[in-house]
């Protein structure tokens, strides 16, 4: 089994190989073949290296440029098939038909170098404007070259094919498409230096065919434009030729990539002044060289004010990257909410908070987001923020619950901005951060203030609330009653059993007055062996059948301690019925009087007063 022997690697090396080769060819024809037929026979073979280079760029490098490379490929063989038919016309074999072909075949070469340089600048974008306009002006600055040389003739003598029609459009080549690719901040490599310079040999090569004077015969000008064809070799043979045509990375590429093309189209009408000057002389060369001058300044202010951009572009980008770690990392959530009262904004760190990326808070309606229970809250708080004129005013401070993705609540602690109109900005900016943590310990620190320790009833200052609030409310036909329960020879139980016992049976007294009364009615420990009770809307029928009630729970024996003793206990009982404009003192007062007229009676009993001070039946 036999293998095809494989095809040498398209290296950087070996197109710096290729290029000299091409460049000693060169050398060797401009220096060494003298000019006659055997001249333009000598330039084929290096025309057909600049044709395998292309070969290499489409087939090896697979460069994105393949219409500009093919275009080349097909200028380059036209220039060796016009050669290759110059050497018979000049050995004098049918001059004139064999001089129209090589018109022809030059004509076609520049033909196909506008279609690559077309290429390159349009790249591999499809329906791209700003490609479309750059090809445009290309085409435009091309027609306006060579009418500039070629004027008014009607003639086109063979001569003039170079240097009316080559030399301009390969002018226009060399600005609008060398010149970028060259400059370009960020993509400059082998290849863009290596097309430039192609570029400006073979500009300085032909140039001085349009000078008079001895510059026209300079020895040293002939052999650049040949030189000019190992520059091309090796762009088309470097590696780097893959980058050529790439889209840019960034928008800012891009747009840098923008101002050098209109920077080298800009340099076109000083040098189509220039070119037309030489056909007129005058005041022209004065005005070409003013032209230029002038040019050239306004370019190199345009540069100047593009690195500036590009500066303050990389600053914005750095101060919003900036930005962007700190509210990615910054616990507090960031919102700006709209004139419409929708979220325009939500920063990162409302995911770890309520569960949800900000994009699900994006055009959500801001107080939809607020626990239905605080929804109206918060909608006071927005309206008291107001407007803020001046951006450092009407801000409201308040604490909400939001929902959870969850299905729970958050506690949050929210500062609203005064509404404000800043740039990207119309509406409410909302600063708010987690408390829930706060808000249990704050819940639970109000708890402790208003709960009895050992038995879970409400102490004294919250039961003196609520009977305050029962008597402020009292009217007519609502009649509150307090009743005012002590243990009976509680002390003896304590000294006798221990504390422990004793709290024992007072847990066990309080879960049995709790049991008696209605779930609106309140039973508070007062201290001690003293508990109260609030029925909130009591008469004296309610008021005796509720005392009653509780002396017989109160009666039943008790299992205290760890050897479960059996203890039995009574209370004496005082009550007192309230009346339309009783104070909450008042009542708790004859309450507690009528619980020591029970103490004096003898015990396990109880007392009641009604509305008119005397005592119940």
């Amino acid at each position: 089994m036999t293998t095809s022997p494989s095809r040498a690697p398209a290296t950087a090396r070996a197109a710096w190989c290729h290029a000299g080769l091409a460049a000693v060819v060169a050398l060797l024809v401009s220096t060494v073949v003298p000019i006659g037929p055997w001249r333009p026979a000598a330039e084929v073979p290096l025309f057909l290296l600049g044709v395998a280079a292309g070969a290499t760029a489409l087939r090896d490098h697979r460069s994105p440029l393949t219409t500009a490379w093919r275009a080349l490929c097909v200028g380059l063989a036209c220039f060796a098939a016009s050669s290759a038919v110059e050497t018979p016309a000049l050995a004098g074999v049918l001059p004139g038909p064999l001089g129209t072909v090589e018109s022809g075949l030059d004509v076609a070469a520049y033909l196909a170098v506008v279609v690559g340089a077309i290429a390159v600048v349009r790249g591999p974008r499809r329906r791209d404007w700003a490609a479309t306009g750059d090809t445009a002006t290309l085409l435009l600055a091309a027609g306006l070259a060579v009418l500039a040389i070629v004027g008014g003739r009607h003639d086109v003598p063979a001569d003039l094919l170079e240097t009316g029609i080559g030399t301009p459009l390969i002018t226009v080549v060399l600005l609008i498409v060398c010149v970028p690719l060259a400059m370009a901040r960020g993509r400059r490599s082998v290849s863009s230096l290596a097309l430039l310079a192609a570029g400006v040999l073979t500009v300085a090569g032909y140039a001085g065919r349009l000078v008079a004077g001895p510059l026209r015969e300079n020895p040293w000008l002939d052999p650049l434009p040949l030189l000019a064809i190992a520059a091309l070799v090796l762009a088309m043979r470097h590696p780097s030729v893959r980058a050529l045509g790439a889209r840019p990375e960034t928008e800012q590429e891009a747009a840098s990539s923008r101002v050098l093309g209109l920077g080298a189209a800009l340099l076109i009408s000083p040098a189509l002044l220039l070119l037309w000057s030489i056909g007129h002389g005058g005041v022209g060369y004065l005005l070409g060289l003013g032209s230029t001058l002038l040019t050239g300044l306004a370019l190199w202010r345009l540069a100047a004010l593009t690195r500036e951009r590009e500066r303050a572009r990389a600053a914005l980008a750095a101060g919003e990257a900036r930005l962007q770690i700190l509210l990615e990392n910054a616990a507090d959530v960031i919102a700006i909410v709209d004139a419409a009262g929708s979220v325009a904004y939500m920063s990162p760190a409302v995911q770890s908070l309520l569960g949800r990326p900000p994009a699900d808070y994006v055009g959500r309606d801001a107080i939809s987001l607020a626990d239905p229970r605080d929804q109206p809250r918060l909608q006071a708080a927005v309206a008291a923020a107001g407007r803020s004129p001046g951006g450092g005013s009407g801000v409201v401070d308040t604490d909400i619950r939001v929902q959870h993705s969850s299905g729970g609540t958050r506690w949050v602690e929210m500062r609203i901005s005064g509404r404000v109109d800043a740039v990207g900005i119309e509406g409410w900016v909302v600063n708010f951060r987690e408390v829930t943590d706060r808000k249990l310990f704050e819940d639970e620190l109000r708890r402790q203030a208003r709960t009895d320790p050992l038995t879970g009833l409400l102490n004294r200052t919250a039961f003196n609330e609520r009977l305050a609030s029962a008597t402020a409310d009292a009217g007519p036909g609502t009649s509150p009653a307090v009743l005012f329960v002590d243990v009976d020879d509680f002390k003896d139980v304590n000294d006798t059993l221990g504390h422990a016992a004793g709290d024992e049976l007072l847990l066990a007294v309080a879960a049995r007055l709790s049991a008696g009364v209605r779930g609106e009615d309140v039973v508070a420990r007062l201290g001690g062996d003293e508990f109260a009770l609030l029925l909130a809307d009591a008469d004296a029928v309610r008021l005796r059948e509720v005392a009653d009630r509780l002396l017989t729970a109160l009666r039943a024996p008790v299992r205290v301690g760890t050897r479960t003793i059996t203890v039995t206990v009574t209370a004496s009982i005082g009550g007192a019925l309230g009346t339309a404009g009783c104070t909450a003192e008042e009542l708790l007062h004859r309450a507690d009087t009528a619980m020591y007229a029970a103490k004096r009676t003898g015990k396990d009993s109880h007392v009641l007063l009604g509305a008119a001070e005397d005592a119940l039946p």
